[in-house]
């Protein structure tokens, strides 16, 4: 009866309701029954009449329809009775939306499990319903509800802690914790089990590399990256930390190098950025290892320098030459050669000189300079891409960043099961697919023993063998130093007969999950066992009852009271705004060298470009610049635009970082630059300012959480921090306001030859405590020069007011010149 009522009422416009029901039993007095009425019967009941919030409302009006059916008494079927036919409102034209017309059935739910399992979005899951039913009125809320009902099923009463290590045992993930007050989860590390089998047999290089953006708590992700013989990414292990200190990657480091069952299979080779803490742990946990540095990221940040500190463009490519001839020197004589020559190149510029020095040639030329690194077995690997492209992969998966750390483990569970998928049958086929043009009696003893990856590695040093031909003296040996593979002139020794299996390294013969060797190591805990009997033998009632609590939760680590970090964690990098509600992205932060291309690309598209006439288009209306009655009078003409900042004690560093090109939210970059440039030249600011007091006051404005409100004497003091602004980006800054304006040029630096080449970035101070950006016209006058400029700037660097002079001249006649006003009306 109830789908006979339900389906006559879909067919009439309303949506048919349950309202009593009763099942007759043995009591007295009960009957079945069943009174159905219009799901707008009734009236609203509110629970909160203090907070009623506006973007709700109720369906209900009081419908009187009613509908009472029985059994029939010794027959089947049911008598109907019409009890109200009347509605007191409009039916509905179509009766998508309503919640009972939507509601799901078994089968439906499960689909929604199977497809929220899988990864898949709610709209596709919600296309997926309508074409197995197409009269389903279903919509996307009621798929987000089910979504959410299915996983609070699946985690029940426990809490997140949980159900996190209750997931952990299940799937047999090796795993470490540490936690803070005993309940708070410090750092935590897992891996797959048949990671350990991997890590174990391709032990020679290894990527590590922190991400952020991956969960709720905005802890740091420190990812831990293998390679396979035949050229394949692995994860090999997860370890999120409380914070990127040296104490806490070395408990990762350590519980990473736990993974390796012998003394003997370490790591050969890690691959990292230039992160000074990450290396300093690397050195301890491993210290026979080789840390390398990324050549990508190097080769990155040495460019956004160049850009930054050489102010002609056309010198750019030439430096960039001299630095990759430099970094890709084959031996150290031939490097030492080269590094004369660099030096001698770039001495026009010798910030940029000494930067090269200071944090790259001199600590760390070991660890990415070609003579050095084809001494180790990197396996052709000098850069962090595979672990970049790991988070990339993961972040796919996980799809936001604000999940908790279940989901996060079951987005990188999801991953590693189609990773090793993937690895699997790339062993597969280096073992049973034998390609055409390996069917060579050269390599007849590497087929199906040794990667594909290899083989091909093995082909191209033949083909640099025909190149050599005779001269067998400039093999260099790098593929048998690097790659562990016969090179060029151990391979003119095999051209008759075949290559034997024996000159290929182990490495690359190992195309299963498991190291034969590594299982005559039996694993006991026999020994532990035995001490902790007797220890607990020898306690007291209190040490037992310790003793106990503890081996419980080795024993059941899902009964557990740990708690994820309760607030948001401080990350590395320049302090970020409040995420908003919409902002869940996993999308990383841009790095250094992306604003620095960013401001020139930008720079590149204002210059001048004349346009033909025939392209002339209608003119616009004169646009009101905003703001301009805070300029002098006489010098509004020559303003072409003014632009607000956002008002939050930064507008200053946010008017230099948007005049630069970097956008106003790179704000915490300019603080940071400056700061730099501070203290890289100490000396010659602390003349500048007369002592160390004011020098002192300048660093201090520059340092804010980013968090709190920005106080007062944190803000922007243009008289002094032009000085700074305008040497660190070498730059012209040009600070206008009613009460003083002037123009700052670099201190230091020797101007190019053409004026062209200059930049010249215009703020303003208006209302007496906001700055904004200024956009002049161009050949405009300008001020004069900041006081202290000519008497504390290097004598190159004099040179930059020169092609301005007669402009700043035409400034202070204009500004001389005084308007008077005559009354016309005055008899």
């Amino acid at each position: 009866v109830l789908q006979w009522a339900r389906t006559v009422a879909h067919e009439n416009g309303f949506v048919a309701v349950i309202m009593r029901s009763d099942i007759e039993t043995s009591s007295r007095g009960r009957s079945s029954f069943v009174l159905i009425g219009c799901e707008r019967s009734g009236t609203y009941k509110c629970k909160n009449k203090e907070f009623v919030r506006k973007d709700t409302g109720s369906r209900k009006c009081g419908c009187p329809f009613r509908l009472h059916g029985k059994p029939v008494r010794g027959g089947e079927g049911w008598m109907v009775k019409l009890i109200c036919g009347i509605h007191n409102h409009e039916l509905a034209k179509s009766l998508v939306g309503h919640p009972y017309a939507g509601r799901l059935t078994k089968e439906e739910k499960k689909i929604i499990a199977d497809m929220t399992k899988s990864m898949v979005k709610p709209k596709n899951i919600l296309l997926t319903l309508k074409e197995h039913n197409a009269d389903s009125y279903t919509t996307i809320k009621q798929i987000y509800n089910a979504r959410s009902a299915y996983r609070s099923s699946i985690r029940g009463a426990d809490t997140e802690m949980q159900h996190l290590m209750k997931l952990l045992e299940r799937d047999q993930y090796i795993h470490w914790h540490r936690l803070k007050d005993e309940v708070v989860v410090r750092d935590l590390f897992w891996c797959h089990p048949d990671a350990v089998k991997l890590c174990n047999a391709c032990h020679l290089v290894f990527f590590i590399d922190s991400t952020y953006k991956t969960n709720r708590y905005r802890l740091p992700l420190l990812d831990f990256v293998g390679v396979t013989p035949t050229a394949m990414t692995f994860s090999a292990g997860f370890a999120y930390l409380e914070a990127e200190r040296v104490n806490n990657i070395v408990w990762a480091l350590e519980q990473f190098g736990g993974l390796f069952l012998r003394n003997d299979r370490l790591p050969v080779v890690i691959v990292t950025d230039r992160d000074l803490a990450l290396m300093n742990a690397v050195k301890t946990v491993f210290p026979e290892s080789t840390n390398l540095l990324c050549r990508f990221h190097i080769d990155k940040n040495v460019k956004a320098k160049c850009k930054s500190l050489i102010g002609e463009k056309n010198a750019w490519d030439y430096v960039m030459d001299n630095w990759g001839t430099l970094v890709d020197c084959p031996s150290e004589y031939e490097f030492h050669e080269s590094y004369q020559k660099f030096q001698v190149a770039c001495s026009p510029w010798p910030m940029f000189v000494d930067y090269v020095n200071d944090t790259w040639i001199i600590p760390h030329k070991e660890k990415f300079i070609t003579a050095w690194t084809n001494k180790v077995m990197h396996l052709g690997n000098t850069t962090t891409n595979r672990v970049e492209s790991a988070h990339w992969a993961l972040k796919r998966v996980l799809q936001n960043s604000v999940g908790d750390l279940c989901s996060v483990w079951d987005a990188m569970n999801n991953m590693i099961t189609l990773q090793h998928v993937e690895i699997k049958a790339s062993f597969e086929t280096s073992t049973h697919v034998v390609g055409h043009v390996y069917k060579k009696t050269l390599y007849k003893r590497l087929l199906g023993m040794v990667s594909r990856d290899a083989l091909n590695q093995i082909a191209s040093e033949i083909d640099r063998l025909r190149y050599l031909g005779n001269n067998l003296s400039s093999c260099g040996c790098v593929m048998r130093s690097t790659h562990g593979l016969p090179c060029a002139c151990e391979l003119s020794r095999y051209t008759a007969s075949s290559i034997p299996l024996e000159s290929v390294h182990l490495f690359w013969r190992r195309l299963c999950f498991s190291d034969q060797g590594l299982c005559e190591t039996e694993v006991t805990i026999k020994e532990e066992i035995e001490v902790i009997s007797k220890r607990f033998d020898e306690l007291d009632v209190a040490g037992k009852v310790n003793l106990k609590s503890k081996l419980r939760e080795i024993a059941y680590p899902d009964h557990n009271s740990m708690c994820p970090p309760p607030s948001k964690v401080n990350t590395k990098g320049a302090p970020k705004k409040p995420m908003k509600r919409s902002q869940t992205s996993t999308k990383r932060d841009p790095s250094y060298w992306e604003y620095v291309d960013a401001f020139h690309s930008v720079q590149s598209s204002n210059s001048p470009v004349k346009r033909s006439a025939s392209c002339s288009q209608p003119r616009q209306p004169t646009r009101i610049i905003p703001m301009l009655d805070q300029f002098a009078s006489f010098f509004q003409g020559f303003i072409r635009d003014v632009v607000d900042v956002k008002a939050d004690g930064n507008c200053g560093y946010r008017s230099i970082g948007a005049l630069l090109g970097m956008g106003e939210d790179s704000w915490p970059l300019v603080r940071n630059e400056l700061l730099k440039e501070l203290g890289r030249w100490s000396h010659e600011y602390m003349n500048l300012f007369g002592g160390t007091e004011r020098f002192e006051q300048l660093k201090l404005s520059l340092l804010v959480d980013g968090f709190s409100k920005v106080s007062v004497d944190k803000w922007m003091d243009i008289t002094d921090m032009g000085y700074v602004i305008a040497s660190r980006y070498n730059v012209i800054l040009v600070s206008l306001s009613q009460q003083q304006s002037m123009t700052f040029f670099p201190l230091r630096s020797q101007p190019p030859p053409d004026s062209s080449g200059h930049r010249i970035i215009c703020v303003g101070h208006v209302f007496g405590n906001h700055f904004v950006q200024v956009y002049l016209k161009d050949h405009c006058p300008l001020p004069p020069p900041a006081l202290l400029w000519s008497t504390n700037c290097y004598s190159q660097a004099k040179q930059w007011a020169i092609p301005y002079i007669s402009r700043m001249q035409e400034y202070t006649s204009l500004m001389s010149f005084k308007t008077h006003y005559v009354d016309l009306n005055e008899d």
